[in-house]
């Protein structure tokens, strides 16, 4: 199954005690590993697993912007520029949805004054880490991650989806 969405933890479940090793992010499970749920039935817990040819660039991206992926497996400089990328598009396309000043007032780094996402994020590295551009993009995913820049949206229905009828 996909990474993160709960197989060790339903695993542990359906056992009754803790069989597979869980946690609330991804790359816990390493391995295959067969559970015993009763004398007839036995599951695989398995690492997550996404299929190549369902995932474009976009749904990667967004994937480790929402840490669905293990850390080892994306660039953070990338993630985090591609991240504020979407969002500056989301703000432009859908202002209720996104509302960028929180990064601003946290971080005092307009991000109208970037022409692109990696130019954004050396320069808060350049402001608000000594020049650590590692340091900088992991920080701003972790902020995303945790809610400290408010909410924020990266997709919204279509047009005439999700209305009250």
């Amino acid at each position: 199954g996909y990474p993160n969405v709960g197989k060790s933890a339903l695993i542990n479940r359906l056992v009754g005690r803790r069989k597979a090793k869980s946690e609330n992010r991804p790359g816990v499970t390493r391995g295959f590993s067969w559970v015993r749920i009763d004398s007839q039935v036995q599951l695989l817990d398995s690492p997550g697993i996404i299929p190549a040819k369902q995932v474009s660039q976009r749904v990667a991206y967004r994937l480790a912007m929402c840490d669905d992926i293990g850390a080892a497996a994306y660039d953070p400089q990338a993630v985090a520029s591609a991240l504020l990328e979407a969002l500056v598009l989301a703000e432009a396309e859908r202002p209720a949805y996104v509302r960028l000043d929180k990064l601003r007032e946290r971080w005092g780094v307009p991000t109208d004054e970037c022409s692109c996402g990696e130019e954004y994020v050396a320069q808060l590295a350049e402001e608000r880490f000594t020049g650590d551009v590692q340091r900088a993009a992991t920080t701003l995913l972790k902020d995303f991650r945790s809610g400290s820049l408010g909410r924020l949206c990266l997709e919204w229905p279509a047009e005439g989806q999700g209305e009250e009828r």
